[in-house]
Parts: C-alpha cells; sequence; structure tokens
C-alpha cells in the first residue's frame, strides 16, 4: 500500500511538472492571422505557410513561446483584438486610424495599396477620380476600407471575401476592386480569367504591415516581443524572410 501510494505520489508530481512546463511555455498570448497569401496559406498537408507565418514563429521561438497560431475570418479577428486582452493578430497595416488602437511590433512587411479594374475600363488618376465610379470592392474591416471611408467614399461595395469582390468585377458591377501589389499575386494565380481582363489601375498609398496587440496587453508581453523582433532584424532574420516571399522593407 505504502508502495502504491508512493507510485502515486510521484506520477502526480510529475504530471504537476507536465503542466507547469506548459503554462512556463505557454506566452499567456492568444495569436490570430486569417488566411490572406502571402502572409498565411494553407499547405496541401494542411500547415501554415508565408511569410507572416515564418516571421511570427521565429519570435515564438526566440521567446520561447508554444501558444497556437488560430486561422478566422479577418472582422471576427479584428473585433476580438479590439476587445479582448492579451491577443495578437497579424499581418495588420498600421495606419492613422489605427495607431491608438493597438500596440505595434514590427514592421513584418512593406507594401502598396491598389484598385484593380478590367482591362479597357475605367481609368482613374486620383482618390477624387475614384469617389466618382459606379463601386469599390472592399474587404470588411480592412485597413483599406477604413481608409477611403475616412476619405468620404460612398461608393464602397463591402463583402467579407475579395473573391466576391472579383467576380462582381468580372461581371460589371463595379468598376474597381481595392488590393493590394503583394496579395494580389495569389489571386491571379489561381484565376486565368482574372489574369486575362484585369489590370492595375491606380496606386495610391505605401503602408507598411506589423503585429498588432490589443490595448491591454501587458507591457511585459509587448517588451518581450519587441525584443524578440529586434534580435531577429539584427541578425537578418527578418530581412532573409521578407527576400524570399516579398520584397523586403528598405525603409
Amino acid at each position: 500500500m505504502k508502495r502504491f501510494s508512493g507510485i502515486l505520489f510521484i506520477s502526480l508530481l510529475m504530471l504537476w511538472g507536465t503542466a507547469q512546463s506548459g503554462l512556463a511555455n505557454d506566452c499567456g498570448l492568444r495569436i490570430l492571422t486569417e488566411i490572406s497569401s502571402p502572409s498565411v496559406f494553407e499547405d496541401a498537408d494542411g500547415s501554415l505557410k508565408g511569410f507572416g507565418i515564418e516571421i511570427v514563429e521565429a519570435m515564438k521561438k526566440e521567446i520561447g513561446c508554444e501558444s497556437p497560431v488560430e486561422v478566422m475570418p479577418w472582422a471576427r479577428g479584428y473585433k476580438y483584438v479590439s476587445n479582448h486582452p492579451d491577443v495578437m493578430l497579424f499581418s495588420t497595416a498600421r495606419t492613422e486610424q489605427r495607431e491608438e488602437l493597438f500596440h505595434w511590433v514590427g514592421p513584418i512587411a512593406c507594401y502598396k495599396w491598389v484598385f484593380y479594374g478590367l482591362k479597357g475600363g475605367v481609368k482613374v488618376k486620383s482618390l477624387e477620380e475614384a469617389k466618382k465610379v459606379n463601386g469599390i470592392g472592399c474587404y470588411r474591416k480592412d485597413a483599406r476600407t477604413q481608409f477611403l471611408q475616412g476619405q468620404g467614399f460612398s461608393n464602397l461595395e463591402i463583402t467579407d471575401s475579395q473573391d466576391i469582390n472579383f467576380k462582381k468585377l468580372l461581371r460589371g458591377r463595379i468598376d474597381l476592386v481595392v488590393t493590394s501589389n503583394i496579395g494580389i499575386k495569389s489571386i491571379l494565380e489561381k484565376n486565368d480569367e482574372l489574369r486575362e481582363k484585369t489590370v492595375p489601375v491606380f496606386t495610391f498609398r505605401s503602408v507598411k504591415m506589423y503585429l498588432a496587440f490589443s490595448k491591454s496587453t501587458d507591457s511585459a508581453t509587448i517588451r518581450r516581443w519587441q525584443e524578440a523582433y529586434d534580435v531577429l532584424q539584427r541578425r537578418g532574420v527578418i530581412g532573409d524572410i521578407q527576400d524570399r516571399w516579398i520584397q523586403r522593407c528598405r525603409e
């Protein structure tokens, strides 16, 4: 009986130690993202790939963090990071409208915002001209949508999917879709009709993408992630990842 009690006690200690070890490796942060190539996409085997995933995983390794990356629709993730503590959302455009809403670590990418349209379709050379087209397909809770709304656009057609926006463009239901110079590549790669019929019409802004942390996230957590980013940046890891997927941030 004593021998059994001793074995049970040791087993409980081992279980407790395992649980404590798991807690020690969990950085107390919920990490959210969306499927948006080339930042994040699902490989044939179901694993997540992309420059955003690689940078975040490298930072997790540096910190010793084992919190999993969760994939969800962008609007849901954006709402969650806006309303809960200890949440990180990537890859998030850092804009004037969002500056005071989150803590920021990065940048992890530099890119441009572009209006795409049909060949032989509408031509615009300014945001003021874009306000006069019949319709512009936008993505819900997206930084580009928020920016255009702030500029007084009244012709935005907001959806939960860029695929829907481009279908509407091909059918002539809207004149333009707002996208990015890095995000458009994966969309065109999987759609022959879009490659044949669409062109960039007007590039209107350069933006940087960051890791966005909820405002009430503990300052020590932000500091750990910023330090990890700085270390990887000095080692050239961030730049090497960018070089393999997109253009390196030179600014």
